[in-house]
């Protein structure tokens, strides 16, 4: 049975419906995607679906399931399934899918499966200091004191910046610019800890299996948490996600809090 699968978004929006397509994968269905095809390379390569595009693709399908909250874009009429990207419930993104799509309960992998066969670099901390919206982002500051404490803790520091982050080169020296997801999973599979905003980078990495520490700033973690088995989530507990309407106070992405929350954890990978 043939599959189109339309979703449109960032790499963490992408990620977050890999799930949906091993599933269906393993219950022998020939899958095409359609929506930012750089974003879902990785899905191919992992052999999670046999197509991939940018454009709609022509074609007879069985199904179709379109995350997109506008049926008016589309014309398709019969055998399509709409899910809005966003949940009206406070439930995990990947349950709601799941869910949406009468496949609760079915197994997935928690580390994407790729054959990648990457070196990691000893004591080699990647941090990507930023996300897609600004209103998610810590002051320059606290990456730069997050830096100084990694190094008393033996660790070599290397940023990861991308197209929404280009405008930080200039605060960082050690940083390297990718664009390609393949090519950020090549890199960041070289660490040992990875630390990060909620972003698609922070996705990917957490995805990877990488020691991950995820910074949620005025985003809700129990929607929007990645895909994984090793991450930690850091997040003000004082007050309620209030993104993309955030508070003026800003106090979950107050460095000095930030770096509270991080020490502890950081213990754990002491040098």
């Amino acid at each position: 049975m043939k599959v189109l699968i339309y979703r449109m978004g960032g790499l963490g929006d992408s990620l977050l419906i890999y799930p949906v397509l091993e599933v269906l994968t393993k219950k022998g269905y020939e899958i095409t995607v359609w929506g930012n095809s750089e974003y879902f390379l990785l899905a191919k390569t992992a052999n999670l679906c046999k197509t991939v595009t940018f454009y709609e693709p022509k074609g007879n399908f069985d199904l179709k399931i379109i995350f997109s909250g506008n049926k008016e874009i589309f014309k398709f009429k019969d055998k399509s399934i709409y899910i809005k990207p966003i949940p009206d419930e406070k439930i995990w993104i990947v349950d709601y899918y799941l869910k949406k799509l009468n496949l609760k309960g079915e197994s997935f992998s928690k580390t994407l499966n790729i054959a990648f066969n990457v070196k990691k670099t000893p004591n080699l901390c990647i941090i990507h200091p930023g996300s897609g919206s600004k209103k998610k982002n810590p002051e320059i500051v606290f990456f730069l004191e997050l830096e100084n404490l990694l190094k008393t803790r033996g660790f070599n520091i290397l940023y990861i910046l991308g197209p929404a982050e280009k405008e930080l080169s200039k605060f960082y020296k050690n940083y390297l610019y990718l664009e390609n997801p393949l090519d950020m999973a090549n890199t960041l599979l070289k660490a040992s800890l990875y630390i990060g905003l909620d972003s698609g980078v922070s996705h990917l990495s957490s995805y990877l299996g990488i020691p991950s520490i995820i910074i949620f700033g005025p985003t809700d973690p129990h929607i929007w948490h990645p895909i994984g088995e090793n991450f930690w989530m850091i997040r003000y507990e004082n007050c309620p996600p209030c993104y993309p309407n955030i508070c003026e106070e800003k106090k979950c992405l107050e460095k000095n809090f930030l770096i509270f929350k991080l020490k502890p954890i950081l213990e754990r990978f002491r040098q």
